[in-house]
């Protein structure tokens, strides 16, 4: 499963969810000390989202500004999504993304204790009309047996998504991260910054800005990567301006024009 959200500063939280949700959740981000983002409140529950594509439905909430703050991921008996809820409770996600797909079925030897009754004779000695004779009693002993059987498990991929939504505002409408490895062999380049999620009805949006194209440059500014990049988006002047953005998109280098009206 791909990690989803690339954040600046990542925060390792150790869970205390229920079940595996909680045991093999990583998180990015707590929501009670970041800035911007809208955590789960005291009466609320988290809103839980069933998916057969988890990247796909994880996007479409990115693309509307909700934000990863941590995720769950483990190979085993499939567990109620419940426990994905109440993992989300924990780290208060006002979103969970859940799916579940089966990989194997396990065989197990177990084990059942049975009871069993046998009934003995046992000689013992009586008085009877003042003589004493020998006589047989029946006695039920009991005895418990093992018996071995075979058992069946299936196992799942189960993945578990928390999100909350952001107040950020995204001047021109995407989210960035840093090039890989295998981007920069891809492009033959180390500068430049991907565009990792452009967000719904934005001005990159609307100029037909996708996610995996590549920024080279604002207004002629070489852009080195995410961090320098971020630096001159904030120190934009948008109302009034025009802004130029120089794009890599599908090996091809092309200017993007921004009018901005006062």
């Amino acid at each position: 499963m791909r990690i989803f959200v690339c954040l600046s500063a990542l925060l390792m939280l150790s869970a205390c969810g229920t079940g595996q949700f909680g045991s093999s959740y990583r998180g990015y981000l707590t929501p009670e000390i970041a800035s911007n983002v809208v955590m789960l409140g005291v009466e609320q529950e988290p809103i839980l989202i069933r998916s057969n594509d988890i990247d796909r439905d994880v996007m479409k909430y990115r693309e509307h500004n909700y934000v990863v703050i941590g995720e769950s991921a483990f190979n085993g008996f499939e567990e109620s999504e419940q426990n994905a809820v109440r993992q989300a409770k924990e780290v208060m996600a006002t979103h969970v993304v859940v799916s579940s797909e089966y990989t194997d079925t396990e065989s197990r030897i177990e084990y059942d204790y049975q009871d069993v009754y046998t009934t003995v004779f046992v000689s013992r000695v009586k008085t009877v009309n003042g003589e004493r004779v020998a006589v047989q009693e029946a006695v039920t002993v009991r005895d418990t047996i093992t018996v071995p059987y075979m058992r069946h498990y299936d196992n799942f991929d189960q993945w578990a998504v928390y999100m909350v939504k952001s107040n950020q505002v995204h001047k021109l409408g995407f989210i960035l991260r840093d090039l890989n490895q295998q981007e920069r062999a891809m492009h033959s380049r180390n500068t430049g910054t991907i565009i990792d999620v452009v967000l719904s009805n934005s001005p990159a949006f609307l100029a037909d800005i996708v996610q995996g194209d590549v920024l080279l440059a604002i207004n002629d500014d070489k852009i080195t990567d995410r961090n320098h990049a971020i630096r001159l988006i904030r120190a934009l002047e948008i109302n009034g301006q025009t802004i130029v953005l120089s794009m890599l998109k599908n090996g091809e280098q092309k200017d993007i024009t921004f009018e901005f009206n006062s």
